[in-house]
């Protein structure tokens, strides 16, 4: 994607052969690998984070970056809240060039456009929806943090994991590319693809749909002015339009409907780096864009894709699924709003404290097969007929 960022592509040439032991392994680049590499690191450890393509090279470099505080609702209304706070420190921290509070306009399906305040929204009618918004790249800020991270002690590796060694509850090591790295705790956050997690810890279900859908960017001469994102409704080519101008001169674009759905096997079967986008929808959101706008004018956009992680009732997973093991993942249409919060609530799981966000909603063994201790075992194992 285009950036005006250099820093992103720095921590992804850190990679080095895998060491001995780390005191906790993260399994996972992305924006919540990330942000729990930080988090951690600023608290004294020193993770090794282990990556098998490059940091934020799925959804967390290619999502649109929209933040919106007051948009959940029950569990997640918390996740909303304190992730949109928590940016406004990033921000100061992290020297985010990308961050920015904007409003965010309803856009209809036709319609006469008499938008005064933003006059590039000049084709279809439009309103005010909320003004408690904001945008951020997310490639930027996921390689900040891990830059960050890198900076504090934290190191990067690009392998792959092959699988784990576990003594009773916890998990002793783990294999990256046939190498054993002893560790003292581990952090899968791996997106859509912690569904691989359940070839490891047979006791972890992992319900996911992973929603494949195609993004446009569009690099424009110049920032567009003044800014403000749109959220379309439902329109005639099949689209459901959200257009994001970046500081960067970049024009994001998802909603492009015609989204695939996978399951588990067929998640862990796609690498990140063979998700590809969708040409027929491409050209039927270029179309929908022109309806109702002309801000993009001829410019011919870049096209990309990425999997968003659904589990099955639209709530993250974060918390403990063994004594030393923490499960990140299933953060649906807002990893990036809760990404950062959802790293610092990491490490404070791993420190062993109390976190300040309510857990209870998000448990991962909400969706795990409750084994019976009543019965005859073999150690661990249960045989025989259990009652």
């Amino acid at each position: 994607e285009p950036s005006l960022y250099p820093s992103c592509v720095l921590c992804c040439k850190m990679a080095a052969g895998a060491p001995a032991s780390a005191d906790v392994i993260i399994v996972g680049g992305g924006i919540v690998g990330c942000a729990s590499a930080y988090f951690l690191s600023k608290r004294g450890y020193k993770p090794l984070l282990v990556e098998r393509c490059e940091v934020a090279c799925a959804a967390s470099g290619k999502a649109g970056g929209f933040l919106a505080r007051e948009w959940g609702s029950g569990d997640t209304e918390v996740l909303h809240q304190k992730g949109f706070d928590l940016y406004e420190q990033l921000a100061k921290e992290l020297g985010l060039e990308s961050f920015r509070r904007l409003p965010t306009l309803g856009v209809r399906d036709g319609g006469r456009a008499a938008q005064k305040e933003f006059p590039w929204v000049d084709k279809a009618a439009s309103s005010l929806m909320d003004e408690v918004t904001a945008q951020v790249n997310p490639k930027e800020v996921t390689t900040r943090m891990m830059e960050a991270a890198v900076a504090n002690g934290a190191s990067l590796l690009i392998g792959n994991v092959d699988g784990i060694c576990r003594e009773g509850d916890r998990v002793t090591a783990v294999v990256v590319d046939g190498t054993e790295v002893a560790c003292d705790s581990v952090v899968f956050a791996m997106g859509p693809w912690s569904v691989l997690v359940e070839r490891w810890l047979p006791e972890v279900r992992i319900p996911m749909t992973g929603v494949l859908s195609t993004s446009l960017v569009f690099e424009m001469p110049a920032p567009v002015s003044p800014p403000c994102v749109l959220f379309c409704d439902e329109d005639r080519y099949g689209c459901h339009l959200e257009v994001n101008p970046r500081l960067d001169s970049t024009v994001y674009v998802c909603g492009l409907g015609g989204s695939d759905y996978l399951d588990n096997a067929q998640i862990a079967a796609l690498p990140p780096d063979e998700v590809k986008p969708n040409p027929k929808r491409v050209k039927a959101a270029w179309e929908a864009l022109r309806s109702k706008t002309s801000v993009t004018g001829d410019v011919q956009p870049q096209a990309n894709a990425c999997i968003r992680p659904c589990p099955d009732d639209a709530k993250p997973l974060i918390g403990k699924v063994l004594d030393n093991v923490v499960l990140a993942c299933g953060h649906n249409c807002w990893g990036i709003l809760w990404g950062p919060l959802t790293g610092q609530t990491v490490a404070e799981l791993v420190a062993g404290e109390e976190s300040p966000v309510p857990l209870k909603g998000f448990r991962p063994d909400r969706f795990s097969e409750r084994l019976s201790k009543r019965g005859r075992h073999n150690k661990d194992e249960p045989v025989g007929e259990q009652w």
